[in-house]
C-alpha cells in the first residue's frame, strides 16, 4: 500500500525500515477438483463427518480484491453430520495485534438454513492453538424468502451474536472481512466484521464490532464448517494477515514487467492509486529461488494519488544470464511490502517471437510476452472471432528485447479472441480464451 510523501534526510531512512506487514495465509484453492483434504496437504478434516468439503472448478471474483479470480473454489454443503476443515497459522497473541481474515462468499442455497426469526448457524471460526477453543464465529440464516440470507458475527458464543442489518442475495459474491484485536485486560478483546468494505484507502469503520464475551488466548487455526443449518455456499480468495493493507486491500501495484534493451534490463511498473507512498526500492537476485537479494536502486513514489502512475528503472550493471527482480514498496511510516518476483534472461534475442498468453484461459487479466531482435514499432491488437478489433494493447516504438504486457479484458464478454502482433515485417497471431 502506498502513503503520504514526506521529505526525509537520506541518513535517517534506515531507521524507518523496521516494521513489516505479514500475510499469514493466502489460499486460492488452486488444486485439482476433489475432496479438499485429499487434494491438499495443508487442510485437515475437523470435525469429521460423512460429507466432505469439495474443491470445485472455476473461482469467485470481486473488483479490486487481490485474491479475485484465481485458482478454484470450495463448496460447503450444510446438513447433518458433515465434516469441516482446519488450517494452521503462525500463532498470534500479542497485545495490540489485529488479525484480519478476508474471503469471498457466495451462498448458493438457503434450503438447510434456519429461518430469519432464529439464531441461524455458523460456517466460519478461528481456533486457539493452546486450548482448541473456538472464537470469531460467522453466522448465516435464511432471510424473508429463500432468495435472501443474513450474516452475523459472534465473539465466543451465540450470546454475543449480532446480525448485519440488511439481508443479502443468494447467488451473489460478497467480500467478508473478520478481524480480532488483542486488547490489554480481561474479556475486552474486539471482534469485527466488514461486508463489502471500501478498498480504496485505509481501514474503514466496521459494520459489526463486539467486545462482550470470553477473550481468545491466541489464534492458531482457521476453520470452515458444514453445520446442520449453515446452508450451501462457495468460498474463495482467503487471506489472513496482521495488517488491513494485506488482508482485503487491493494490490495497488497493477503491473510489473521486465524487458531486455540495448543497454541493460528495463523494469516498468504501474500503480492505480497511492496512499502515503514514499517510494520503491528495486532488488535483484541471480539465484533461482531468489534467496540472496541486492538493492540496486530507488524510485520516489507519488505520495497520494487517485490516478494511474507509471514507473521505470534501467539496470545497466548486468552480464548475460537470468535475473530475478522484486520491488520493495515503502510507506512514509517505514512499513513495506514486496511485489511479486519476475525473471528475465538478459541474452540478446536473435529472432521475433510471440508467446502464448498466460494464464490461458484467463479472467480478466492475462500476460502477453513477445521478443523483437531490433528496435521496431510494435502494435498488438485483439480481435473477436468475427475479425472485429476490440482492443489495442500496444502501439509504440520499442527497443530490442523480450517484453511482457498485461491485457485487462474486464470490458469484454467471455469467448475466444485473437491477439495479433506486428513489428516490422513480422506478423503473427495466437488465440486466447476469456472465461468470466
Amino acid at each position: 500500500m502506498v502513503r503520504e510523501k514526506i521529505i526525509l534526510l537520506i541518513s535517517l531512512i534506515p531507521l524507518f525500515f523496521t516494521k513489516a506487514q505479514t500475510l499469514l495465509l493466502e489460499e486460492n484453492f488452486d488444486y485439482t477438483v476433489g475432496t479438499l483434504t485429499t487434494v491438499s496437504t495443508d487442510w485437515s478434516e475437523s470435525p469429521s463427518g460423512s460429507v466432505d468439503i469439495q474443491v470445485l472448478s472455476s473461482n469467485l471474483t470481486y473488483t479490486n480484491y487481490p485474491s479475485s479470480g484465481i485458482g478454484n473454489k470450495i463448496a460447503l454443503n450444510g446438513g447433518v453430520i458433515r465434516s469441516g476443515v482446519i488450517h494452521s497459522l503462525t500463532t498470534q497473541s500479542a497485545t495490540g495485534t489485529t488479525v484480519y481474515f478476508s474471503f469471498l462468499l457466495n451462498v448458493t442455497s438457503t434450503v438447510d438454513m434456519d429461518i430469519n426469526t432464529s439464531n441461524g448457524d455458523y460456517f466460519f471460526n478461528f481456533q486457539e492453538a493452546a486450548s482448541s477453543a473456538n472464537r470469531g464465529y460467522v453466522y448465516v440464516r435464511r432471510g424473508a424468502n429463500s432468495s435472501k440470507f443474513s450474516i452475523g458475527l459472534a465473539k465466543s458464543s451465540s450470546a454475543s451474536l449480532i446480525w448485519y442489518s440488511t439481508e443479502l442475495d443468494v447467488a451473489s459474491t460478497y467480500l467478508i472481512v473478520v478481524a480480532y484485536t488483542f486488547i490489554s485486560g480481561s474479556d475486552n478483546d474486539a471482534v469485527m466484521l466488514w461486508l463489502n468494505p471500501d478498498l480504496s484507502g485505509s481501514e474503514p469503520s466496521a459494520d459489526i464490532a463486539i467486545t462482550a464475551g470470553t477473550d481468545a488466548s491466541d489464534i492458531g487455526y482457521i476453520q470452515f464448517r458444514q453445520r446442520t443449518s449453515s446452508g450451501d455456499m462457495e468460498i474463495d480468495g482467503l487471506r489472513v494477515a496482521d495488517d488491513w493493507s494485506l488482508a482485503p486491500l487491493p494490490v495497488e501495484l497493477t503491473s510489473f514487467s521486465a524487458s531486455v534493451i540495448d543497454n541493460g534490463i528495463e523494469l516498468n511498473w504501474r500503480t492505480e492509486t497511492e496512499v502515503n507512498n514514499y517510494g520503491f526500492e528495486i532488488e535483484r537476485s541471480s539465484t533461482p529461488l531468489g534467496k540472496i537479494w541486492k538493492t540496486i536502486g530507488f524510485v520516489n513514489g507519488n505520495g497520494n494519488s487517485n490516478s494511474p502512475k507509471e514507473y521505470s528503472f534501467i539496470d545497466k550493471n548486468i552480464t548475460d544470464g537470468k535475473y530475478y527482480y522484486r520491488l520493495k514498496q515503502i510507506d512514509n511510516d517505514g512499513t513495506f511490502t514486496y511485489s511479486k518476483i519476475i525473471n528475465i534472461d538478459s541474452d540478446k534475442p536473435s529472432r521475433y517471437e510471440l508467446d502464448q498468453n498466460y494464464p490461458n484461459p484467463f479472467n480478466p487479466v492475462t500476460t502477453i510476452k513477445f521478443t523483437i531482435p531490433q528496435t521496431n514499432k510494435v502494435t498488438i491488437k485483439v480481435f473477436n472471432v468475427l475479425g472485429e478489433e476490440v482492443a489495442e494493447i500496444i502501439n509504440q516504438w520499442m527497443e530490442a528485447g523480450t517484453h511482457e504486457v498485461n491485457f485487462d479484458a474486464s470490458d469484454l464478454n467471455s469467448g475466444i479472441y485473437l491477439y495479433k502482433i506486428k513489428a516490422g515485417n513480422f506478423v503473427t497471431a495466437k488465440k486466447m480464451t476469456l472465461l468470466k
